[in-house]
Order: C-alpha cells, then structure tokens, then sequence
C-alpha cells in the first residue's frame, strides 16, 4: 500500500467522524502543506481531496492550498491565509469564492493586473451559496472589502510565478475531490445493484448494469491514473498538465455519476439518496477554476498555437 492509499484511508475514517476543518488539524495535514516538495508529504496532502469527495466533508484545506506558493514567497504559515478561488457566477458576473468556513484566516485576494491583496476575513463580506452536496461555499463580496495600496502584499509581476503554481496544485486538488465524489455515487449504485432484485435476481448480474459500472468505473480510473501522474511529475509536469487533469475529472466525473444514476433508477432521483449529494459536489466543483468545456476548448485552441514547436508534443503529455 502507498502512502497516498494509506493517507487516503485514514483522511477517510477521520472526515467521517471528525469532519472537515477538524478533520484537517487531527491529521496534522497543514504541516503536511509546507512539504510538498517532498513526494511522500506531497501524496498525502492531494488525498485529503479525493476523501472529501468520498465522505462529502467540506473544509477550507482548497483555499489553504491554492495560497501556499504566496505564503512561502511572503514568509506566511500554512493556513494562516486562504486563497479566494475565481468563479462566473451566473448572477454577479465574474467573482471570488472561499470553499469552507476561512475562520480565523486572512483573506489572500490575487488580482491579475494589479498585484496580491491580503486581508482580515472580517473586512470582507460572504454570500452563502446554497448547492446540494454538502458544501460549504461563500461568494466574497470584494467591493466592501478595502483593497487599499496597504493591503497589496505582492506585486503583479512578483505573483506571475505563484499564480502559476497556485492555478496548478487548485486544479490537481479539485481534480481529485471531483474523483472522490464520482467514486462515492459509483460505490452507491454498486451497493444498489446487489441488493436490487429484479426477475429474481439481483440486477448487477444484468449485463446492462454490468456495463454501466464498467463504464463508469472506467471513467474514474481514468482520472486516477491522469491525477496520480500529475501529483508524482509536480512541477516537473508538462505544461497545462493540470488544466488537462481538471478537464478530465470534469468530464469523467459527470459521466461516471449520470450512469451510476441509471443504475438506480428511481430511487436515484429522490432527495432521500445520497446520490444527489455526490453528483451535485462533482457539478458544483467543475465549476470552481475553469469548467470542463471551458477548459477543453482553451487547450485545443493553445494546442492548435503550440503545433510544430519543441515545447509541446504528445509525448510530452504522456510521458512520466
């Protein structure tokens, strides 16, 4: 066993019990967060995600993430800022969202064009956005947050690299809480499928039911094998390999969840089952760092610019 499984097995059994934020402190994962140079640290903070997906546990350990290449640069402790992630909302246009409760955390606001913003969570204003799946997730309402020339803590040109990295651990974690879901609707229709009987036998002997969580089992294991090479190469990674990753799990983890979803039936669509809860978590984060269509066009329309040159081959986006 690996230490992604064996972290992924207990980062399991404590979000089931303990939940997400004191989930992340009993499994000392923030000390975890400034080693991710280190293979072994680096395996075990990515599979916090994929246990959140499973278990449906919501934390601010995506936003503790996303800012640690600008706390390294600023000499900040892991999870003593949280970054905002960028979403469209179909109301307010282009926003910032926390996944989670930021709770005693300042706010870390990257503002392409004009520099890095640090500021106290209780500056900022936060819009509960309501979406099945058991998550926690707030738009920052930026214009009552003073974003004066005081609270910049880093310049434009200083954050280009840190945006970069940040862009690239964000979409890697999602990628894995976004499997994680994907796999807690597949488990859900497994179950279903033994204990269902139709005719007199159970119907995952059916050979359509087999099909369809072959598929769907398929289409996880795709996402697995894409996001394990990206969290091994790190920043030895092709270029975009993290918008491939992210494009991906989005695409796969709404599939996987609409077959586990025709496997059951009915009882599927009721607000009793679980199932709603994981499809809407998969759905909810695609949406957070580019959404999976968004992000398929965007790199065939750079890979269309990049053809011809040594940087990018497809053998480099295959290779270890």
């Amino acid at each position: 066993m690996t230490v992604a499984d064996e972290y992924l097995t207990a980062a399991t059994l404590v979000l089931r019990d303990a939940g997400g934020d004191a989930g992340l402190d009993t499994l000392g994962w923030w000390q975890l967060v400034d080693g991710l140079a280190d293979r072994d640290s680096r395996e075990a903070v990515f599979a916090l995600f994929r246990a959140q997906g499973r278990t449906l546990a919501s934390s601010r350990a995506l936003g503790g993430l996303m800012a640690q290449p600008y706390a390294e640069m600023l000499g900040l402790e892991p999870g003593s800022v949280i970054a905002t992630v960028p979403r469209d909302s179909p109301r307010h246009g282009p926003v910032h969202v926390i996944v989670g409760d930021p709770g005693a955390a300042r706010l870390l606001i990257d503002r392409p064009g004009r520099g890095v913003a640090v500021v106290d969570a209780g500056d900022a204003e936060f819009r509960p956005v309501v979406v099945p799946g058991r998550l926690v997730l707030h738009e920052v309402d930026l214009p009552k947050v003073q974003l004066s020339t005081s609270a910049t803590a880093m310049g434009d040109a200083e954050a280009a690299a840190a945006r970069q990295r940040s862009a690239f651990l964000g979409r890697t974690a999602l990628a894995l809480e976004i499997l994680g879901a994907a796999e807690g609707a597949v488990e859900l229709a497994v179950e279903h499928a033994r204990a269902r009987e139709q005719f007199g036998a159970p119907i995952g002997t059916f050979q359509a039911v087999r099909h369809l969580l072959a598929w769907a089992t398929a289409d996880c294991t795709a996402v697995e094998r894409v996001v394990a090479e990206a969290v091994a190469l790190d920043v030895a990674a092709p270029p975009r390999y993290g918008d491939i990753a992210k494009a991906l799990a989005g695409r796969n983890g709404r599939r996987a969840c609409e077959r586990a979803l025709q496997v059951l039936g009915g009882v599927g669509f009721t607000a009793e089952h679980d199932h709603h809860h994981f499809h809407s978590r998969a759905l909810a984060l695609d949406s957070l760092l580019g959404a999976s269509p968004t992000l398929t066009r965007e790199l065939g329309a750079w890979r269309r610019e990049e053809r011809g040159t040594q940087q990018v081959t497809s053998a480099m986006l295959l290779a270890r």
